[in-house]
């Protein structure tokens, strides 16, 4: 947690301070969120950072704010190609000058960066961790003598991570080679071990730690059992009618057919795996980028290097490898802080999948810890109560809700601890978990009377009492199971049976051609009654809640489903110029401005420079790049509608 003495500053002082006028006049903010300031001050003062802190909760400004008033460049090293240029692009906007140097980088473009960093010029560079560690570009930044390294996605250091890369090993050395110079590394997610991992392998020195929360309140969490997923996906898609949003599945196939569904059902959608050209994955990020694509359909290798902050939802189509890889992932949702939606659809056959997945481990310990973060995975998905609490739980963190009307989440230690969310499907209802011992004991009989050698339809048509031709043949309709759950419809047991196989109370049979489940241990103390089982409520048929409804958080002012008929119209003309705009630059529409923004500048209408200047994310770099025409479209849209 952050120090009470952490260094700050007073409402009375910000006017004279160098640190608030480069946040006024070059990033647009009146004021920091939850520890950035904190952070900024301290690598001004010289001391390493290790800060955890969520997707959305302002890493690149607490190294891009102490690069201005530092006087070499500042190095940022990170794995994601995609995110630095996106970054780049941003900061120039801002009237940085950056730079990035990794594998795409021309021998002219090269020539170039290398030029201004001679004549210190440069600010930000950006690099890969590959790059960094390539023979002679440690010789290069020695001659440009860097003021400050900040690291992202610094869990990539840890072999408990999620994301392992090994050439992360090597940025130890940064500690060696320059001595004198402040280390700050961030990461979105870090469990105590892979925290301790990352200063360790970092070499950090007495660094100042920030763990900042992990709740992200605006986003609302619901999971379900994988039934028919394309139907499920298709009822999600009418809740967030329009909106853009990220698929995730497994495998390059699954990505691939349902990408394609979507296709055929009507929807903008892309697919993206790592079996395609790097034109086409490239291709398909500027896509979504620029709002060409409403969906991406993606492996999890989409999203890391993504800086779209308007993603309004994102579904898992399949059981993640771990929790800190679903909070990351989920955590591209919602980024501009307005409400977005996270759906889990997951089954048994994803955690047969994932454990096979283990089997590609060459290192036991690796092999270890993957398997023990799937199975904290599994636990989560299986688990009782609201989701908040539970992935909260997960990271060490008490539910204490943050206000989503205020620019700050304040001390956390002084809000008070709750144990409901209101913005998960548990919290509203549409989830609920209930009793199910009495059917389970129903169907674990019938696989054990049938000697554990037949799929989950046959076990389903003898519960019904369903008296096919098979059933017949091997006279089952003689069991005393047969039409013990007739009561039930055979889709029901065979949603049940899926709970089971998930919950480890059945378990697939080994070296069979087709799915055969089996009664496990767990099973057999069901069967005693020395064990409960409970199991997600299956929907009764009723007209499900939309997406508005569902999400009860606090109302955000920058969300834009709050704007009146006006203002949303003028939100509309704005994002039309902004688009157009992107398009000649050649950048993403949220490079020009953030729907946040748009929202803001819709409220106040500037007219002149300083009213524009008032806008949220509004700096003088960008006042003199785009403000006379947002300025004209606001006189303009004031005019028509006096």
């Amino acid at each position: 947690m952050t120090p009470a003495n952490a260094p700050t500053t007073t409402e009375t002082a910000k006017k004279d301070d160098p640190i608030f006028r480069a946040l006024a006049d070059v990033f647009g903010y009146s004021s920091f969120r939850p520890h950035q300031e904190s952070i900024v001050r301290t690598v001004l003062a010289g001391r390493d950072v290790f800060a955890v802190m969520p997707t959305g909760g302002g890493k690149s400004l607490c190294y891009q704010l102490p690069a201005l008033l530092l006087p070499s460049v500042t190095v940022v090293v990170s794995p994601l190609l995609s995110l630095m240029k996106d970054q780049v692009d941003a900061a120039r906007r801002n009237g940085i000058n950056a730079a990035t140097i990794n594998s795409v980088t021309t021998t002219e473009e090269w020539r170039v960066i290398m030029d201004e960093l001679d004549a210190r010029r440069l600010k930000l560079l950006y690099v890969s961790p590959e790059r960094f560690n390539s023979d002679g570009f440690k010789e290069t930044l020695r001659r440009a003598d860097p003021s400050f390294f900040a690291i992202d996605e610094a869990h990539c250091v840890s072999q408990w991570g999620h994301n392992f890369r090994e050439d992360y090993l090597q940025l130890g050395q940064i500690a060696d080679l320059f001595p004198q110079r402040p280390i700050a590394a961030f990461t979105a997610t870090a469990t105590e071990q892979v925290g301790l991992d990352v200063k360790t392998s970092l070499k950090l020195r007495d660094p100042f730690c920030v763990v900042a929360s992990f709740d992200r309140p605006n986003l609302f969490y619901q999971i379900a059992y994988k039934d028919d997923f394309d139907r499920q996906l298709l009822d999600f898609l009418r809740e967030v009618e329009g909106e853009p949003g990220i698929v995730y599945r497994s495998t390059r196939k699954k990505v691939e057919q349902t990408a394609e569904f979507l296709k055929k059902s009507g929807y903008k959608a892309e697919g993206y795996h790592a079996g395609m050209s790097d034109e086409q994955r490239i291709k398909t990020q500027e896509n979504f980028a620029n709002d060409a694509t409403q969906i991406v359909v993606a492996t999890v290798a989409f999203g890391m290097g993504i800086d779209k902050s308007n993603v309004r939802f994102v579904v898992h189509g399949d059981l993640p490898a771990d929790v800190e890889s679903y909070y990351q992932e989920t955590g591209r949702a919602g980024r501009d802080g307005a409400p977005a939606r996270c759906a889990l659809f997951y089954g048994y056959q994803d955690v047969a999948i994932r454990r096979k997945f283990l089997d590609d481990y060459e290192d036991v310990v690796a092999r270890e810890a993957a398997a023990k973060r799937l199975d904290e995975m599994v636990r989560f998905a299986e688990s009782d109560g609201c989701r908040r609490v539970n992935l909260l739980r997960y990271f060490g963190e008490t539910y204490r809700p943050i206000d989503l009307t205020s620019d700050d989440d304040g001390d956390a230690a002084s809000r008070p601890v709750a144990t409901q969310c209101g913005a998960c499907d548990f919290c509203v209802g549409s989830a609920e978990r209930v009793d199910a011992t009495i059917d389970a004991q129903k169907a674990l009989s019938a696989m054990q009377r049938t000697g554990n050698r037949f799929g989950a339809g046959h076990i389903a048509d003898i519960l019904v009492g369903s008296k096919t031709e098979k059933v017949a043949a091997m006279r089952h309709d003689e069991l005393p199971t047969f039409g013990v759950g007739a009561d039930k419809s055979k889709r029901y047991w065979r949603y049940l049976i899926q709970a089971l196989l998930t919950q480890g109370i059945a378990a697939l049979a080994p070296d069979c051609d087709f799915p055969v489940p089996q009664v496990t241990s767990l099973g057999w103390d069901v069967m005693r009654g020395k064990r409960e089982v409970k199991i997600l409520k299956r929907p009764d048929g009723k007209k499900k809640k939309d997406a508005k409804t569902l999400l009860k958080t606090a109302v955000n002012i920058y969300d834009k489903s709050s704007l009146d008929g006006p203002d949303r119209r003028l939100f509309e003309t704005l994002r039309t110029l902004r688009a157009a705009i992107a398009a000649a630059e050649s950048v993403p529409p949220y490079v020009v401005f953030t729907d946040k923004t748009l929202v803001d500048m819709a409220r106040l209408k500037p007219t002149t420079p300083d009213d524009f200047l008032l806008v949220n994310g509004v700096g003088r770099a960008k006042l003199q790049n785009f403000g006379e025409e947002f300025m004209d479209a606001v006189r303009e849209f004031l005019r028509d509608n006096p």
